[in-house]
């Protein structure tokens, strides 16, 4: 008797393992959102007009549901958020497909060929979102989560340098003979995450990397380096397999080697960037560790970034100088922070309200951040996360610019003069995320 209740009650076990390991189901979707040729791209300082297109821009969706709760994350090819289609089809896919609004994350890959926003994209936008995040939720299936990292640490440079003269100063040039020194570190890791099906075909994969995409430059429309990644990594995972791009915490890191006399250019060094990306996460595929995930943990706050204040006198000095022309794809130091002091001034002292997300899989810690996030304040986030496996997504729900660390302000150079907000803010957007990481991990 002992004997069949014992058996019985192992029966029972294994069954509610298997019905703990299989509660995870995740569903992709994908929709086009190039623009026609003749649109105004967006990026640079000067007017540029879309002449072809090399790939297409797309809005990639990944869906994950537990029993009870169900999160988006999607990631669009465009410079930035356009924050009247990023609200619009996060509400309407909480009203309609049921996530919850502050479940799901909506970030940028920041190609700078891409287009500008206007109220017709905008429309087409919000709904080519709610498409791609509709498709995802339809379809689907059980699957084993699996997370690791590579290191990539050839393609990615930090971009402001200490000068002879004491200043500090971005992208001062190759083998220039007055840098110092870097001002700072690079992010080499490369993070793996990915979902697998019961049949041990790969769904999706989600590379995240600290680097600026910002590799083609001209008029052709292009995803930028993520396009090369795709396709690389599809011929080893499968052509139904969706690799999703998540930009890390590239403020002031891009692709520039001062040290080196480089004289590759456009689609030719934007494949390089891809390929060793490419090759970085195929390396790891064999040693990449299945995450057990119970449940999905969703984090989120919202916070009030404080601006600068300015006096009458630099407002109208502003007025003045934002209207001079230059003929330099970054403008001029005196251009760019004209153009910031209206902008900030506008606001008339109201702080800038954003929000801060994290979803947590298993040992699995995934941040979302808006702006352009400086890399130090990425490593601290890393570095004190209760998680194993990390992932930090800018660029991500608000419209913020650029979020230098407290220390660069000090310096200036390019990332300041045009950053809305007060030095500090920063690390409280690093504060938040990593106590939000430090709730969902208990």
């Amino acid at each position: 008797m002992l004997t069949k209740i014992a058996t019985s009650l192992l029966l029972v076990c294994l069954l509610l393992s298997d019905i703990a390991q299989a509660q995870i189901t995740a569903g992709t979707g994908q929709t086009n959102i190039t623009p026609p040729l003749g649109t105004p791209l967006v990026g640079y300082y000067l007017e540029r007009k879309a002449t072809d297109v090399h790939d297409d821009l797309l809005v990639k969706a990944i869906v994950l549901k537990d029993r009870s709760k169900s999160i988006a994350i999607i990631v669009v090819d465009l410079l930035d958020v356009d924050q009247l289609a990023f609200n619009s089809a996060r509400k309407r896919i909480a009203e309609e497909l049921g996530i919850p609004y502050e479940s799901i994350s909506i970030s940028a890959t920041h190609t700078h060929t891409g287009p500008e926003f206007d109220p017709e994209y905008t429309r087409f936008l919000t709904t080519r979102i709610f498409d791609a995040v509709k498709i995802a939720s339809q379809n689907q299936q059980e699957v084993v989560v699996k997370s690791g990292s590579g290191r990539e640490e050839n393609v990615s440079f930090h971009r402001r340098f200490l000068m002879k003269d004491g200043t500090v100063k971005f992208n001062p040039g190759p083998l220039n003979p007055d840098i110092v020194r870097p001002m700072g570190p690079i992010d080499p890791e490369v993070g793996i995450l990915l979902l697998e099906t019961k049949t041990g075909e790969t769904l999706a994969v989600m590379v995240n990397f600290a680097i600026h995409l910002d590799t083609v430059g001209g008029t052709i429309i292009s995803a930028d380096f993520p396009g090369y990644l795709s396709d690389i990594l599809k011929t080893v995972l499968g052509e139904e397999t969706m690799v999703m791009f998540g930009l890390g915490t590239c403020g002031n890191i891009n692709h520039f080697n001062v040290r080196s006399p480089e004289t590759l250019k456009g689609f030719g060094r934007t494949e390089r960037i891809g390929y060793a990306l490419a090759a970085s996460v195929i390396r790891e595929l064999p040693a990449l560790e299945r995450v057990d995930v119970d449940n999905i943990k969703v984090g989120h706050e919202y916070l009030k970034l404080e601006i600068p204040k300015y006096t009458k006198k630099q407002v109208e000095l502003a007025k003045v100088n934002a209207k001079k022309e230059s003929d330099h794809e970054s403008s001029t130091p005196e251009i760019r922070e004209a153009m910031k002091i209206l902008r900030v001034n506008e606001r008339e002292g109201k702080p800038i309200e954003v929000e801060v997300q994290t979803f947590g899989l298993g040992d699995i810690g995934i941040v979302t951040l808006p702006g352009e996030i400086f890399v130090e304040l990425g490593l601290d986030i890393k570095k004190k996360s209760p998680f194993k496996h990390n992932f930090i997504l800018t660029l991500a729900n608000n419209k913020l610019g650029y979020v230098p660390n407290a220390e660069a302000f000090s310096y200036g150079a390019y990332e300041v003069e045009v950053s809305n907000i007060e030095a500090g803010q920063g690390e409280r957007l690093a504060t938040t995320a990593v106590g939000l990481l430090d709730k969902m991990h208990k």
